[in-house]
């Protein structure tokens, strides 16, 4: 459940079985696929535990999750622990590819809408937001500002943590327009 334990080395199971980060590389992948990891909404239950996300209520796109963090005390680790785990595969010959969702944030209450009231997200003909991602708030990759914010999170992604590759969520929501920019930029 860590950046830490996802490239953790000599575990087994308990039949002694190779297991984890060198079951992988036994089994000779190249690529591993990782479910979101950017910062995400947390939910609590009544009794303030932490309930498990998938991933996909986005909220801060260019922070990797504190929760993922075997360090919680530490305000840095989950940037340096991300890292350390991304090279740990690279250095096994294996790329690392993310799950990204642009498609939609958390809550229309989003840092986009107080910045910029209804241009990020997509409205229907009568005003409300647009639900194909059945979340209620559709972004708008076509708006010249997000889909510069897109490519800009993308290559930062490339940039400082060496991601090898993304798979976009709902890809069809975004314009091909967008997504033609994002691979040339890449």
């Amino acid at each position: 459940g860590t950046y830490l334990g996802a490239c953790q080395k000599v575990t087994k199971n308990d039949k002694g079985d190779v297991t984890g980060f060198d079951y992988l590389k036994l089994m000779g992948y190249n690529y591993v696929q990782l479910q979101p990891v950017f910062d995400h909404h947390k939910t609590y239950d009544k009794d303030g535990k932490l309930l498990y996300n998938w991933g996909y209520d986005p909220e801060n796109y260019n922070v990797p999750d504190r929760q993922f963090a075997a360090d919680q005390k530490n305000p840095v680790a989950p940037i340096l622990e991300i890292k350390r785990m991304i090279q740990a595969y690279h250095e096994a010959g294996i790329g690392v590819i993310m799950d990204v969702v642009y498609n939609h944030t958390f809550s229309i209450d989003s840092v986009f809408q107080k910045t910029v009231p209804y241009y990020f997200y997509r409205q229907e003909a009568d005003g409300s937001f647009s639900d194909g991602s059945a979340c209620g708030n559709d972004t708008a990759s076509e708006r010249r500002m997000y889909r510069r914010y897109m490519i800009d999170c993308i290559c930062y992604w490339v940039k400082e943590y060496h991601v090898d590759g993304f798979r976009f969520d709902l890809m069809g929501l975004h314009d091909t327009e967008t997504m033609n920019e994002i691979r040339a930029a890449l």
